[in-house]
């Protein structure tokens, strides 16, 4: 680091603050792993305190060799239409502050931005232990943190969870991330509660009601299931998919044996956008083209489950099969 913070010991006092936590979590590394600005008096009256208090303590920089890069105050934007301030990179992923202090970043899974920490100080400080994953003491990588085709490895990608969530409880994206990580090793019940403490501080995520729709259903908790898919469609009013979800609640309901309630959820998800069956299977017969059969039938079977009478659906889904009996 170009500067550095002296302190009364290695281990951190109860009166230490995140940004001294963040500062000893630095220290630690060799020289010219980091490279920080010098502190500031002159931070922003209009930036939230949290993000605040880290220019305080360092006008940017760039730490483990560019992994993570805050501007300066000098280069720092505007607040955009949106009411967000774009103040640092992680990997390469832009990272955005809000008015109120929140921390948000782009979730590649859904395409929606994602609160990836309540407070700057506490997403660094979560960042800075989640990357410092990827390198070994000298600050060379890991030769065991990348799979082939240069992704991190599930292993890691658990880890860097688990480390924002142990540094930042309370927001939903880490944590959001760490359910996936454990629906992916088959741990459902354990992604299941880390699910419901999502939904629970982020109600209007919609995506992630969905998942925990998907582990109901994997779980035999079809009632629960159909209920937390029609929750994925009454979650954000304005979600474009807001069709989908319902398409998906009703094709649980049929899984179900719910008639009534599979007839509910159709007409309310026709109403919202009555091409929904011909866009499904346009869909479908995309992905039997390309080869994906589980694909186009999860697809059919939404579509099924809106109209179940419906002619072309029907012919599909035996087509289906057949290509995958033959597979």
């Amino acid at each position: 680091m170009s500067r550095k913070r002296k302190r009364g010991g290695d281990s951190a006092r109860d009166d230490d603050t995140t940004v001294d936590r963040i500062m000893a979590a630095l220290e630690r590394w060799p020289d010219g792993m980091h490279d920080l600005g010098e502190p500031r008096i002159d931070v922003p009256l209009d930036w939230p305190a949290a993000l605040a208090d880290v220019y305080l303590a360092f006008d940017g920089g760039r730490l483990f060799s560019d992994s993570i890069s805050l501007v300066t105050i000098a280069d720092a934007p505007a607040w955009d239409d949106h009411g967000r301030l774009a103040i640092a990179e992680w990997l390469s992923e832009p990272v955005t502050v809000d008015r109120a202090g929140a921390v948000w970043r782009h979730d590649p899974e859904t395409g929606e931005e994602l609160i990836d920490g309540t407070g700057f100080d506490r997403w660094l400080y979560g960042a800075i232990e989640a990357t410092a994953l990827l390198f070994e003491e000298d600050g060379e990588f890991r030769d065991d943190v990348f799979t082939d085709d240069g992704e991190l490895t599930a292993d890691v990608a658990l880890a860097q969870a688990k480390a924002q969530v142990r540094r930042d409880a309370r927001a939903p994206g880490p944590r959001w991330r760490l359910a996936r990580q454990l629906v992916a090793r088959g741990d459902l019940d354990t992604a299941r509660a880390e699910l419901e403490e999502v939904v629970a501080r982020a109600p209007t995520q919609a995506w992630a009601w969905l998942d925990l729709a998907r582990i109901s259903e994997r779980l035999g908790a079809l009632a629960n299931a159909v209920d937390e898919a029609e929750a994925a469609a009454d979650a954000d009013s304005t979600h474009e998919h807001r069709a989908h979800f319902l398409a998906e609640a009703a094709r649980l309901a049929v899984m179900a044996g719910d008639e009534p309630r599979r007839t509910i959820l159709s007409a309310r998800a026709l109403a919202l956008d009555p091409g929904l069956v011909a866009g499904q299977l346009a869909g479908a017969q995309d992905r039997v083209d390309d080869g994906d059969l589980a694909t186009a039938a999860h697809l059919v079977s939404l579509a099924r489950a809106i109209a179940p009478r419906d002619l072309n659906a029907m012919d599909l889904a035996r087509r289906i099969d057949a290509a995958r009996s033959e597979n």
